[in-house]
């Protein structure tokens, strides 16, 4: 793109003098000027179209992140629910584990997947599960024989309801949480 000013003065001479010159240069005819400017004029029509189109784009997409803004745009209602703080991809299971004959047994830990998740300061701990959680009894630091048995399930676990594990020394398996029964 080559941009050319010509200053328009009243002598005729000097115009001759400056078309002269282009010809001398390669330019052709003024016509070819006219076609470069046209060319230009639609070239910076369409640079500016460009740049109004992209901005519309950016603004209606940040319009759209807005829930409100979305809901007087769009006119189809959302699929399914937002994933909140509250929402569970789950199916809960709690389980009670009793320790039998003993009032307390602070060395004996229950283990949730490998973690330990309470201990029996009390007779009794109570555990939040989820679909194949893996239930244990950690006794490598007990001393003395203690048995733990299962006192209280929900409705999804009741298959396991009654089971008593004896724990003596090591990791002992108590169960692992299958919903389906």
């Amino acid at each position: 793109m080559k941009t050319i000013i010509i200053k328009k003065t009243g002598n005729r001479y000097h115009q001759e003098a400056l078309d002269r010159r282009h010809k001398k240069d390669g330019d052709s005819s003024p016509e070819e000027g006219k076609k470069t400017l046209l060319c230009d004029r639609v070239e910076r029509i369409t640079r500016n179209i460009f740049i109004i189109v992209f901005a519309l784009f950016i603004t209606i997409q940040a319009i759209l992140t807005n829930d409100g803004m979305r809901g007087m745009l769009v006119r189809e209602p959302l699929d399914g629910e937002p994933i909140g703080d509250e929402v569970f991809l789950y199916e809960k299971c709690t389980m009670e584990l009793k320790l039998v004959g003993k009032p307390d047994c602070p060395e004996l830990k229950v283990l949730v997947n490998g973690a330990e998740a309470g201990s029996f300061l009390g007779s009794t701990v109570l555990l939040e599960l989820k679909k194949g959680d893996v239930v244990e009894l950690d006794a490598s630091r007990l001393l003395v024989h203690a048995e733990v048995q299962i006192t209280a399930v929900s409705r999804n676990l009741s298959h396991l309801l009654g089971r008593t594990v004896a724990a003596a020394s090591g990791i002992v398996p108590i169960a692992v949480a299958d919903t389906n029964g």
